[in-house]
């Protein structure tokens, strides 16, 4: 493990606060994927599985200012979380690692979460004992290529691993397979047309340069929804795991 001071740090999402809510729906709309299972999510987190983290800038990262101005300049409306809106994370009865929220505001650049998906476990093949789902990554785009992504999985990682509630012995993930995202109809259809910017590496390759490997593969497992036409369009699924001890 690198010894160099963290640039992050992981802030509990509060699945009872308004604000939270309509924060995490904002970043969601941003990403392009999976906005409408907010409300979704607020339930798996009152369920004890799912457990989401803001992704915070650290106050002592230097040019931590010119980067969240670069973040606000892209999603104006990602302003200031105010502490007084979360509720009562730190006092939630919960079978996941929820620290309290921070006493001071702050401004969150994106948010990953961690699942237990039993179901989904029985499925695949899976051993629930052990088991913990990555889900949901997702870094402003105004600050992708500085490695805040790479350097969350790590911490996510470490959290599942190390807390007892959760135990993890294999970080278990889904997303789309490289020929699916790369291809020019794909690329065209849910980056261009939507504003965003082309992928400049396969999420799979970019998983599997962090020690994931393939296992299995669903074929139409999701389907995406065309905010402007609701078109919808079918997207294969492409499971990955990595043995963490």
């Amino acid at each position: 493990m690198s010894d160099r001071k963290p640039r992050v740090e992981l802030v509990p999402w509060d699945f009872d606060s308004q604000e939270h809510q309509e924060r995490m729906y904002l970043q969601r709309l941003a990403c392009g994927w999976r906005s409408e299972e907010v409300q979704k999510w607020a339930e798996l987190g009152r369920a004890a599985t799912k457990t989401l983290y803001w992704i915070v800038l650290r106050d002592d990262l230097a040019g931590r200012e010119e980067l969240i101005s670069q973040h606000l300049a892209e999603n104006p409306k990602a302003s200031t979380i105010d502490p007084s809106s979360s509720c009562s994370v730190a006092r939630k009865k919960t079978q996941q690692p929820r620290d309290a929220a921070p006493s001071r505001a702050f401004i969150p650049i994106g948010h990953i979460a961690l699942d237990l998906r039993p179901a989904a476990n029985q499925r695949l093949g899976l051993a629930d004992d052990g088991t913990v789902w990555v889900a949901g990554l997702y870094v402003s785009y105004a600050l992708q290529r500085h490695g805040f992504g790479r350097e969350v999985m790590g911490q996510a990682e470490r959290l599942a691993s190390r807390d007892p509630s959760l135990a993890a012995r294999w970080i278990v993930l889904d997303t789309m397979p490289r020929e699916q995202q790369l291809s020019s109809a794909f690329v065209e259809k849910v980056y261009l047309a939507q504003g965003k910017p082309a992928p400049a590496l396969a999420i799979q390759d970019w998983y599997e340069g962090q020690g994931y490997e393939a296992f299995a593969k669903e074929v139409a497992g999701y389907k995406w929804t065309n905010p402007e036409t609701g078109e919808r369009e079918d997207i294969d699924y492409l499971f990955l795991r990595k043995r963490l001890r």
